[in-house]
């Protein structure tokens, strides 16, 4: 791995590992609330709106929300790549218009439109809540995986595979998988930041998670008037969440990047120090 690389994953780990053990370390901090906004018997972070330990908020706040965004990105991928490639692979023109357009009608909706009636019909239900981020992340997702796998499936490697009598499975597994896994996985990045875009803004509004929660996104929300008087409880929170983005993307990015972009780029370094 590059010293670039190491650096990307070194800020996505942040956040995970804040989620995922942050509720471990919080366990040691006084479970008594202290003075709003004020100073904290366990940390130098301060306290939030409710006297609770910044700090400590932050250790126990991330694991439902990064939880809820990846099996939300990831059953909204199943679905939508499902029907991408079915209308990908469809023998018939119509087909594809049938499994299409109403793609394009989910397409034309807001996306925080249907978060929000979700959100009031259920009265902040939090599966209520991540089923329609994940209904408002399908139309993108199937219209991507068409439009990667028409070419694949399509294509005159497939036609050659045919011609060479190979099994179905093969042709639109094997060949298929290894041919879009750098832009599915690239775009499962972007997927993922959007959840968490939606997540976000549902607890900012106030139509999430319980108002009381240690969630980072309803942290920032529930303390911003106190900014300038106790900014980290919100810069903390907001800070795990801007991390845990940027980190991925950027990850993604170098990782996926095309080979011979990166073959330029090292020869460009070699050129520079030669």
């Amino acid at each position: 791995m590059t010293t670039r690389r190491w650096i990307y994953a070194g800020i996505v780990a942040v956040p995970l590992i804040v989620a995922s053990t942050g509720p471990f370390f919080a366990g040691a901090a006084p479970t008594r609330r202290q003075a709003p906004f004020g100073p904290s018997e366990w940390s130098p972070f301060g306290t939030d709106r409710l006297g609770r330990d910044v700090l400590a908020a932050a250790l126990t706040g991330g694991q439902t929300f990064i939880l809820i965004a990846a099996v939300t990105v990831a059953l909204a991928y199943v679905v939508g790549a499902a029907i991408g490639l079915a209308a990908a692979a469809a023998p018939r023109a119509w087909i594809d218009e049938l499994l299409m357009r109403p793609i394009d009608v989910m397409l034309c909706l807001p996306s925080l439109l249907i978060i929000m009636v979700a959100a009031l019909r259920t009265r902040g239900s939090a599966v209520a809540i991540a089923c329609a981020i994940g209904l408002a992340l399908i139309a993108p997702i199937t219209r991507f995986v068409r439009m990667a796998a028409k070419g694949t499936v399509r294509g005159p490697v497939m036609d050659a595979l045919r011609m060479q009598g190979e099994s179905r499975t093969f042709r639109y597994g094997n060949y298929t998988a290894r041919a879009m896994a750098r832009p599915i996985a690239a775009d499962l990045a972007i997927r993922f930041t959007a959840a968490v875009y939606f997540l976000a803004s549902a607890n900012f509004l106030g139509l999430g998670f319980d108002t009381t929660s240690t969630d980072w996104a309803v942290s920032v929300a529930a303390n911003k008037d106190a900014l300038t008087i106790a900014p980290w409880s919100v810069v903390l929170p907001g800070g795990l969440i801007v991390l845990l983005i940027i980190g991925i993307n950027l990850l993604a990015d170098d990782m996926l990047a095309d080979p011979r972009t990166l073959a330029a780029r090292r020869a460009v370094r070699a050129d520079r120090h030669g």
